[in-house]
């Protein structure tokens, strides 16, 4: 794999190609029971713009939760980097080329990445309403696709959309998923019509305050395959994915 990848803690994701490099749900806070605030090792690149965050050019969210989406520390962060991009839904659009909206994608370019955001409905019955989006990123550089789904429930007719879209890309499509995803039907469904190159499992409670059992369901999926014979990777936080 050319473009590389960090992943930091609960959904976020660095993606780095030869001249571009992009921050997706990497300021947050904690945010719901058992979840990560933003390592301290983060907020000190952060505001020291040293480490990943040297050459961040772009910021996307999937949505604004708090432990995808820090606002304040966002709004900071801009107002402080004037050129960085940012996009997310509530937050203002600024820095990208070619923005087109077809109903309910929303398609951009920074650099070396071609992104479509996919208006995806929030799993659980209490944040059906909560604007969220899906991310498909392509490295046109290098023909490599990345799809960071966030919160969403998955809909299998999303698959087929992704892989057109994805058509001149190889080694399938790289996909980052949380663990609920892989065990709710839809979501499941999904996956087996997308047929990804790689599925990555992220946004992981801390094992200490494992408050709903997430932990032990990640495990116990992990050591099983998908039906296309998948391994499901699990990276620890603050690490590279190879």
């Amino acid at each position: 794999m050319k473009t590389r990848i960090f992943h930091t803690t609960n959904a976020g994701l660095y993606f780095c190609s030869e001249s571009s490099e992009i921050l997706v749900d990497g300021i947050h806070d904690a945010g719901a029971v058992g979840y990560y605030p933003m390592s301290d090792e983060m907020k000190l690149q952060m505001n020291s713009d040293e480490g990943l965050f040297a050459g961040i050019g772009a910021l996307l969210f999937t949505h604004m939760h708090a432990d995808h989406c820090d606002e304040k520390a966002v709004e900071e962060y801009c107002r402080m980097h004037p050129g960085t991009a940012a996009w997310g839904p509530g937050l203002e659009t600024k820095g990208f080329a070619d923005v087109r909206t077809d109903g309910d994608k929303c398609s951009f370019r920074y650099g070396d990445f071609s992104i479509s955001a996919y208006k995806t409905k929030h799993s659980g019955s209490r944040a059906l309403d909560v604007p969220h989006y899906s991310l498909l990123l392509k490295n046109e550089s290098c023909k490599e696709t990345f799809f960071a789904a966030g919160d969403a429930l998955l809909e299998p007719g999303l698959a087929d959309e992704l892989r057109k879209e994805s058509a001149d890309c190889r080694n399938g499509i790289c996909t980052f998923v949380m663990a609920y995803q892989l065990a709710e039907r839809k979501s499941k469904e999904f996956l087996e019509e997308l047929k990804p190159g790689r599925i990555i499992l992220i946004h992981q409670p801390r094992p200490e305050d494992d408050a709903y059992n997430k932990v032990s369901r990640i495990m116990s999926f992990a050591i099983r395959e998908t039906a296309d014979e998948i391994a499901v990777e699990i990276p620890e936080p603050m690490s590279w994915i190879e």
